[in-house]
């Protein structure tokens, strides 16, 4: 099995702007290869969705400008490696996060479940779930980055 690694760093930012919840920017990228991108989030309606998602693409030199200048200091820095493979014609990520909760490492397995099927089921079996967290919000990120 084919498996590629990157690593992930994202930064909330301060959010001046009453029209998006959050403002954040994110670097991704594998051997000293990075690229940035910044995302505004909208807030959520009634059913937990968010109404509008942007990306753009930005410069190194504009990450870190933005990095230096409108950090929230609320949050701090989440970095992790971040594990792409597929499985049974399915894409799964593991990202690893390290000092979470005052584990060494935690991992959270993600993937999308659109058979509609039992999420465990569609578990490798290779792999070993302690717990389901999709609905917790002590694993969102937002809630992370306050920890």
């Amino acid at each position: 099995m084919k498996v590629e690694v990157c690593e992930i760093e994202e930064i909330f930012l301060v959010n001046n702007d009453e029209r998006w919840s959050e403002d954040k920017i994110k670097k991704r990228g594998q051997n000293n290869s990075f690229t940035y991108q910044r995302k505004y989030r909208s807030k959520e309606n009634k059913e937990g969705d968010y109404l509008q998602e942007i990306r753009k693409p930005l410069t190194s030199l504009q990450y870190v400008t933005l990095r230096e200048e409108r950090t929230d200091p609320k949050y701090k820095v989440i970095n992790r490696q971040r594990f792409t493979f597929v499985y049974n014609d399915l894409p799964y990520t593991i990202d690893v996060y390290d000092n979470l909760y005052e584990r060494p490492k935690t991992y959270i397995l993600r993937f999308a479940n659109l058979q509609g099927v039992s999420g465990d089921s569609l578990i490798p079996g290779f792999l070993r779930v302690e717990r389901e967290v999709r609905q917790d919000k002590k694993y969102s990120l937002r809630t992370i980055a306050q920890q």
